[in-house]
């Protein structure tokens, strides 16, 4: 367990202190902060920390010390825990097994929300907290194993390999995720006061340890405030600038002031990286599609004969005959079937190690989600709230997208209907379900109507609350993030060249998985 905020990992690493000329790096990830909110609050001039670091702005990313890179993609689905293990890890969801904030795993029939979006159970995310839950879940070293170097982590909740994990009371953390998911915190000013108390907290959590254990090579800084207020904003984008302005920044300002009165910034790297953007869209009930809504997934495949697993993290014995599971991320939704001829009767048991049939399991839910979403079949609220429904014919196979008629690749379906507001969609795709780990992304995945190129009352959100704004989706607001690099003592031209040698440009665009590979080149690994 946590104790007073702070839990050794790897005590003995920490006995000796780091050389004060050693080079060092601090990661400040910024929870659901959009690349464009956060290059706003940068020029407003009311971030000084962030923009003071960074210097003079020149052109094409680059700063007096800094360089932004442009055009950077997070992997689907756009959403905190996702997003979080590809930065630290450097591998995509299909490679390191978490592939969302809810999945199921049809192999050990658990369901996994360490972010709840349609359970309401916070187990799992204080599994996350106390008992390393992603680390235990993660197939591939993260950043600090790979690292072998002193590292600290502050509240992120991938540390498997650092030294030393600080945090604030992870009840109170915990207390606060649950009520965002049932919808219990009343009022943005209530959020906002909460959020900045977290993220300050933990903020001289960390500087505590660094009194007392010395400074790390590598210190990761998470800032969830951000994301945790954004949700809940009644104009999401412009209330998120401010909080960076108001209360990041000034947390920022606190680390990088401690380095810097240790005499140790001048040779520390800093990065800035989010997870995800967000996307405006209408905090009320006839927007949401959770697990008890008309039109959702849920009523649309119980009306197609499935028995649906109910949104919990944990079953009764009573429970167990389900057919079909959805687990949500907000602007996506995984579906996963069972081979119904195992358990025809209610109340048999699927045999979940079968694969689901493809034309009487797969391609009836699918022809179901479509004629709901293109008629209100079965489920008249469905109308018009699916923009895409992928498909495969095994765990791992490439997803398909349903055009009506059959199955047909990604490549195809683009190329006779172009979709440049879903950014890289093919490769992100392949990201999420093309591995060994791809099976746990589901059999179908279903698409929102959610693209900022629709207004925001045509735009859903598969999740239990309702709140001013989501991610979770392929759109350019959920799916383009900040990844900076600064140093006091450096040229922005040189940081731009380290951060572009880095990039494989084998391995798919410009992406948060680039994190990895840039930490372990800054500290000599």
């Amino acid at each position: 367990m946590v104790s007073q905020g702070e839990r050794p990992l790897r005590p003995k690493l920490i006995a000796h202190p780091v050389p004060k000329q050693t080079p060092r790096v601090i990661v400040f990830c910024l929870d659901g902060a959009g690349y464009d909110q956060l290059m706003e609050a940068i020029r407003s001039g009311k971030a000084p920390h962030i923009a003071g670091l960074l210097g003079k702005e020149k052109s094409n990313g680059v700063f007096e010390h800094g360089f932004a890179a442009p055009h950077v993609i997070n992997v689907l689905p756009s959403s905190t825990v996702a997003d979080w293990s590809a930065s630290f890890t450097g591998k995509p969801p299909a490679l390191d097994g978490v592939p969302g904030d809810e999945w199921f795993d049809r192999q050990t029939k658990r369901f996994y929300a360490p972010v709840p979006v349609t359970v309401t159970d916070t187990g799992d995310f204080s599994a996350m907290l106390d008992d390393d839950l992603i680390g235990k879940l993660l197939k591939v070293p993260t950043v600090y194993e790979q690292l072998r170097r002193r590292a600290y982590v502050s509240m992120l909740m991938v540390y498997r390999g650092a030294n030393l994990f600080t945090t604030v009371s992870p009840t109170a953390f915990t207390d606060l995720v649950g009520s965002l998911v049932t919808g219990t915190l009343g009022g943005e000013g209530a959020l906002k006061s909460v959020s900045k108390t977290l993220d300050l907290d933990s903020t001289s959590k960390l500087l505590d340890a660094i009194n007392e254990h010395g400074v790390p090579r590598l210190q990761v800084v998470y800032f969830p405030g951000i994301d945790l207020y954004t949700h809940a904003a009644a104009d999401p984008l412009k209330a998120q600038v401010g909080y960076i302005e108001d209360y990041t920044d000034k947390a920022v300002g606190e680390v990088l002031g401690a380095y810097r009165k240790l005499g140790i910034l001048p040779l520390t790297y800093v990065i800035f990286i989010a997870d995800h953007g967000h996307t405006p869209v209408e905090d009320d009930d006839s927007h949401r599609r959770g697990p008890d809504d008309p039109g959702s997934p849920f009523a649309v495949l119980r009306a197609a004969g499935f028995r649906l697993r109910k949104a919990a993290l944990t079953l009764s014995a009573e429970e167990q005959d389900y057919q079909a599971v959805v687990a949500s991320q907000g602007f996506m939704a995984y579906v996963y079937l069972a081979d119904r001829s195992t358990c025809v009767a209610k109340g048999e048991i699927c045999d979940w190690e079968r694969r689901p049939r493809f034309k009487a399991d797969v391609m009836h839910a699918v022809r179901a989600l479509y004629r709901a979403n293109q008629d209100g079949d079965l489920a008249p609220q469905a109308k018009g709230t699916i923009d895409l429904i992928f498909a495969r014919n095994s765990g791992t196979a490439p997803f398909r997208i349903f055009d009506g008629r059959r199955l047909v690749s990604v490549d195809y379906y683009l190329k006779r209907h172009p979709r440049p507001d879903l950014v890289d969609l093919k490769q992100r795709m392949e990201w999420l379900g093309e591995g060994p780990y791809g099976y746990l992304a589901g059999d179908i995945v279903l698409l929102a109507k959610a693209s900022t190129a629709i207004a925001v009352g045509g735009r859903y959100y598969f999740a239990a609350a309702t709140h001013y704004s989501w991610h979770g989706s392929a759109n350019a607001d959920d799916s383009h993030v900040p990844l900076i690099l600064a140093s006091e003592e450096l040229p922005g031209e040189v940081l731009r060249h380290i951060v572009l040698d880095i990039q494989d440009a084998d391995a798919g665009p410009p992406s948060q998985m680039d994190l990895a590979p840039l930490v372990l080149a800054l500290l000599g690994r």
